[in-house]
């Protein structure tokens, strides 16, 4: 008697031990909390990678134009506008001679309006024959002969006042000196490099193309550039140079980069089509899971059940990777926690922006 009671204690206590467990393998494992997106389609193509400069559009070193001592030159880094002083040369010597040509000038229109007004009279007077037809001609050629040094003086004042002004160095662009080649006190002489200013609003990115990938590109199309430190953006194409290098077989394309904060200088990478762009299915980049097996995504069907789908991953453009396999576009698709999951797991979805 005290036997059976014994066993099916243990009986009783043996089943109720088992009985958590079997509820916890009838449950499952708890959902998965992971964050999804959409699966879309974009037009995308194969892209090669070329190294690329970015470069100012107006970059230049400016001369002085005159002769002279230095009394002013701009410091590196100030930023000029179009028409602003650079720097500026003694202009006393050019003054004077101005004073003077301006002087010569004043003499020359007196004298031409004085033999101008003799040239009336004796004409006046020779058609009633007061006066021979020989002084008339004398007269008319003093009146010519005072016109053309009216002419010349009014010329060398124009040639002093270029030389006054060719003393002030100013900007023919807008833009920030870069380096000064002169400094304050030195004697420049026309021809001699001042300061190298550099146009910092107006770059563009210069890269060498090959030239089996010109019949995909065009002017105004966009391609994405990349700097080293990961950042990157996306912009058109400002001219492309049709002719080719015969050794390296590229030729070259600009990019515009106009407003971007990149400094001038920097080194870049850019991507350019190498085929005609197709529509394709796209994931983000994070919804492909890398394995040596192979490439597959995690599709998330109505039940919210995580379903695993191998793929072939493709091109990347734009934060998005196009992928071939048994999906398409608008299925959801797990762009964090993939690591993780398994086949058939029921998740919780956090949406893209959670």
């Amino acid at each position: 008697m005290l036997r059976s009671f014994i066993c099916l204690a243990a009986g009783s206590a043996a089943l109720l031990a088992a009985a958590p467990a079997a509820v916890l393998a009838q449950q499952g494992p708890p959902p998965a909390v992971v964050r999804t997106a959409e699966i879309v389609q974009r037009d995308m193509a194969r892209t090669v990678m070329t190294p690329a400069s970015v470069m100012a559009r107006n970059d230049a070193r400016i001369a002085a134009e005159a002769s002279g001592r230095v009394t002013f030159v701009a410091e590196p880094g100030d930023m000029i506008e179009t028409g602003g002083l650079i720097a500026q040369l003694d202009d006393r010597q050019a003054r004077i001679q101005l004073d003077e040509a301006r002087a010569r000038l004043a003499r020359a229109n007196s004298n031409a309006t004085y033999q101008n007004a003799e040239a009336d009279r004796y004409e006046g007077l020779a058609a009633n024959g007061t006066v021979p037809a020989n002084r008339l001609r004398e007269v008319e050629l003093a009146r010519d002969l005072a016109d053309q040094d009216l002419r010349e003086a009014r010329a060398a004042v124009m040639r002093a006042e270029l030389e006054l002004e060719r003393t002030q160095i100013v900007a023919p662009f807008p833009g920030r000196v870069a380096e000064r080649l002169i400094q304050a006190g030195e004697i420049s002489a026309p021809g001699r490099e001042i300061v190298r200013l550099v146009d910092i609003e107006h770059k563009e990115a210069v890269a060498q193309v090959p030239v089996a990938i010109a019949p995909f590109l065009e002017v105004g199309q966009e391609v994405t550039l990349s700097l080293a430190n990961g950042t990157s953006q996306r912009a058109p194409i400002r001219a492309i140079i049709p002719v080719g290098d015969a050794v390296s077989r590229t030729f070259e394309v600009r990019i515009d980069l106009t407003g971007s904060d990149w400094i001038v200088g920097s080194a870049a990478r850019a991507a350019f089509p190498a085929e005609t762009p197709r529509l394709q299915a796209a994931a983000p980049y994070d919804a492909v899971v890398l394995r040596a097996s192979g490439s597959h995504v995690f599709v998330v069907d109505d039940e919210h059940i995580a379903r695993q789908v191998a793929v072939v991953a493709g091109v990347r453009e734009g934060g998005y990777v196009a992928i071939d396999g048994d999906v398409e576009a608008g299925q959801r698709v797990v762009v964090s926690g993939a690591e993780t999951l398994s086949d058939g797991r029921p998740v919780q979805e956090l949406g893209e922006d959670a």
